[in-house]
């Protein structure tokens, strides 16, 4: 594990591959963890760079209210403490906005933006969900986490894992400490007004399935950009864990081809 120091926070950071940089933001409530089913697969052709924002992983700082331009900066952190003048970034869920919100900050360094089950703004639905999600939380983590598993996942993937759901829940989506200080932000988000920006070759991944970020979000995040490519995949809205080979393919045709 490596660490940098951004604005006060003590963003950790791990690095594994060889090749083109590919720089990976997990999403809410979540840690680098998020990738252990992806990442090994994607190693085998990239340099990947797996970093954990504040209120995620082994990241500390002071504690407050997160915002999407101290997250972007943190990824430049990152980027700037592993020497990656251009890079790929890849993000998922609140990691897809941020990765979205990076390449529009940054055009002249990122080198492609692959993003999986993101959204441009908080609808109402997504506030109520987001907001239920908090008061879950406060009363019981096990069960906020288990609730998010239940509508997170097809019944396709419960069946196929089996007793092995547990073990998936423990050792890579367990709820990170920041984990309320996602959530407040991602009631708040919009990004509107920076998805012009974004020069970047972008592949938007939508889940068909998904009732945490609805795919209508996905297709409205690919208009927003321009000559974004969408995705579809038939599966819920944990799509690392759900489709993780079929999503290593994806993405590393994708980042292989910019």
């Amino acid at each position: 594990m490596g660490s940098v120091s951004v604005g006060g926070a003590n963003v950790a950071y791990e690095a594994q591959g060889d090749g083109d940089p590919v720089l990976l933001v997990h999403g809410s409530a979540g840690s680098r963890g998020h990738w252990m089913f992806t990442a090994p697969a994607m190693a085998e052709r990239n340099r990947l760079v797996l970093m954990e924002y504040s209120g995620g992983g082994e990241t500390t700082d002071p504690g407050g209210p997160l915002d999407v331009d101290g997250l972007v900066d943190q990824v430049l952190g990152v980027a700037d403490a592993e020497n990656l003048d251009r890079f790929h970034v890849v993000g998922w869920s609140l990691g897809a906005v941020i990765a979205a919100a990076t390449a529009a900050r940054a055009p002249e360094r990122v080198r492609s933006a692959a993003l999986i089950c993101g959204w441009v703004e908080s609808d109402a639905y997504m506030r109520f969900a987001f907001d239920l999600w908090l008061r879950l939380m406060a009363e019981s983590p096990e069960l906020f986490s288990r609730y998010l598993f239940q509508i997170g996942f097809t019944p396709e993937w419960f069946a196929a894992t089996g007793e092995d759901v547990e073990a998936v829940l423990e050792a890579g989506a367990g709820i990170s400490t920041g984990a309320a200080r996602h959530l407040e932000l991602d009631m708040r988000i919009d990004i509107s007004d920076r998805l012009a920006a974004v020069t970047a070759p972008t592949l938007v991944i939508g889940a068909l399935r998904d009732l945490v970020v609805p795919f209508e979000h996905s297709k409205v995040l690919a208009q927003s950009i321009a000559e974004a490519e969408l995705v579809e995949l038939d599966c819920g809205h944990f799509v690392p864990f759900e489709k993780p080979a079929e999503l290593a393919v994806l993405l590393s045709e994708f980042v292989g081809g910019h």
